[in-house]
């Protein structure tokens, strides 16, 4: 800044000093000393002049700052002052007068504009939660001068001033404002304002700092991971770590880890809900420790779980079908094959009850002596074990086939059938026996058709050999059929039809004599009738005494 008192020729002083001095003298006035200007305000390093007039000479200076004789009058005297490289100066201008010495000083004001000014913030500020916002005004003086104002979205939220800071020399100022975002302060504009006042004997001078956006964030609950608590070695496990009500969600920081490892993700946001899913491959047993851990901004949180990763291979059969013949000793065996975890139960079942058990064991047998129940019985290898509470079973079926030679019972094949002549009938006659036998009954070298129906005569009577046979025996039996029809009898007939034909006689005879009596009597009375006129008229009413 250029002040008035450095760009006004020393001449001009002269003048107002010769002015002044002529009034003096024409007044008789007292002796006087000026200095101008009284308040000079100067940056530091720039150069200022200095005035003194005075009804007095000569008009000395004293000060520590270097200077130079800008002009001279016979009643002034102005001084420049090449560089003010002081903070607290105040050069004197004095005079000896022959009453008494005058001096005046000229209380400068030195300044140094603000280097810079900066804000500092948080970059990103938990919703609720209290924090230091901080202006910085670095190398300004006179500090006294300062006025530092912060402002969010262009209204003030604070403005500090230093009027009793009383050292001269530049420094640096921190302003300090504890601040508590929301959700809705989301890009609202924070700024630091620094105004050096130097009014009205010099400038206003002003810095703001770099605008700053506020980023509230909210994460009010822990995540939630969702896993088993249990799997199997070698398989793969779908992970799942979930935060809600998280601002800004899509800006949430997902780290996956299991066993140590950490783990690729796929990131999902919905709204204000961020999940993170991973595939974990389980390559080892034992327990294993499963992190989430989500960063938003200064916040994060974390959640683990423990996830057991158990071997419990699948029984395998020596033979998942045994086939033997009844009587036989058989051995129903099962083993593990791999890794396994400790703890594992192996069993042999049936449908009924446990029939071999061992703990920690890689094989288990049964033996079992076969008879003919036995065909169609199916045994199960299971292997069990307890996993976090839970039992896990994996098994595997042996299905056990007998052969036997074929038997025949009265349930199968009875021994005498009894039919009706005309009806329709199929013989049935069967066997038991593994494989299924072969039935076949005869009667006279013929061979009767077995479950066909067909309609009973009486040549069907009689007995019948029947044979059951297989690969492993036969067996043998004899049904006898007996055929049931009607006999006519003829006496009983011939009795029957004459006593109808009597009957018929009877009630012939009977009706005729009724109705020949019947008729006899209605002609009589038509007789009578027609014989006696007079009667017949007096039976009507017509008669008169």
């Amino acid at each position: 800044m250029v002040l008035l008192s450095r760009i006004m020729h020393p001449c001009l002083f002269f003048l107002v000093a010769w002015s002044a001095g002529g009034v003096v003298k024409g007044a008789a006035a007292e002796d006087f000393l000026h200095i101008h200007p009284e308040k000079p305000v100067v940056e530091y390093g720039a150069s200022v002049v200095l005035n003194c007039s005075s009804s007095c000479a000569p008009i000395n200076l004293e000060t520590s700052l270097k200077w130079a004789e800008a002009g001279t009058g016979s009643t002034w005297k102005s001084f420049n002052f090449t560089e003010v490289d002081q903070w607290s100066v105040a050069p004197l201008c004095y005079v000896n007068c022959e009453r008494t010495p005058l001096d005046r000083r000229a209380n400068f004001t030195v300044y140094r504009a603000p280097e810079r000014v900066e804000l500092d913030l948080p970059q990103k500020m938990e919703v609720g939660k209290e924090y230091n916002l901080n202006c910085q005004v670095f190398d300004v003086a006179p500090i006294r001068n300062l006025t530092v104002t912060i402002f969010k979205g262009g209204k003030p939220l604070l403005e500090k001033t230093f009027e009793n800071h009383t050292k001269p020399q530049p420094g640096n100022i921190t302003v300090t404002y504890p601040i508590t975002v929301e959700q809705q302060d989301h890009n609202e504009s924070i700024t630091c304002h620094a105004a050096l006042d130097l009014r009205p004997e010099g400038p206003l001078l002003e810095k703001p700092s770099a605008s700053q956006l506020l980023e509230p964030v909210a994460f009010p609950m822990d995540p939630l991971l969702e896993s088993p608590l249990s799997a199997e070695i070698g398989t793969q496990m779908t992970v799942t770590c979930d935060v809600s009500g998280v601002f800004p969600a899509e800006e949430a920081m997902f780290e996956l880890s299991f066993a140590g490892e950490n783990l690729d993700l796929s990131i999902h946001v919905l709204e204000e809900t961020a999940s993170a899913q991973a595939l974990v491959h389980l390559p080892s047993i034992g327990n294993h420790e499963l992190i989430c851990t989500v960063s938003l901004g200064p916040v994060k949180r974390s959640v683990n779980k423990t996830v057991t990763v158990f071997a419990l291979p699948k029984p395998v059969p020596e033979d998942d079908h045994l086939k033997v013949v009844v009587n036989t000793t058989v051995n129903v065996m099962c083993k593990l094959d791999g890794v396994k975890s400790p703890g594992v139960v192996m069993q042999i079942k049936d449908k009924n009850q446990t029939l071999a058990s061992s703990e920690d064991s890689f094989v288990i047998n049964y033996e079992v002596t076969t008879c003919e129940e036995d065909d169609g019985r199916e045994f199960l290898c299971i292997a069990q074990l307890q996993v976090n509470g839970t039992e896990v079973t994996k098994n595997a079926s042996v299905k056990l086939t007998v052969f036997y030679a074929p038997r025949i019972t009265n349930t199968s094949c009875p021994s005498v059938l009894t039919w009706k002549e005309g009806s329709m009938e199929a013989f049935i006659c069967s066997a038991h026996g593994n494989p299924p036998p072969t039935v076949e009954c005869r009667r006279d070298n013929m061979v009767y058709h077995i479950g066909v129906q067909q309609q009973i005569m009486r040549e069907h009577k009689g007995v019948y050999h029947c044979n059951a046979s297989n690969a492993y025996g036969s067996d043998a039996k004899d049904v006898t059929i007996v055929v049931e029809f009607f006999q006519l009898n003829i006496v009983a007939v011939a009795l029957s039809v004459l006593g109808a034909a009597i009957i018929i006689s009877v009630a012939t005879v009977g009706y005729y004599m009724y109705y020949r009596s019947h008729k006899v009597r209605k002609y009589r009375l038509k007789q009578q009738a027609a014989g006696n006129p007079m009667e017949q008229k007096c039976l009507n009413g017509g008669a008169s005494v």
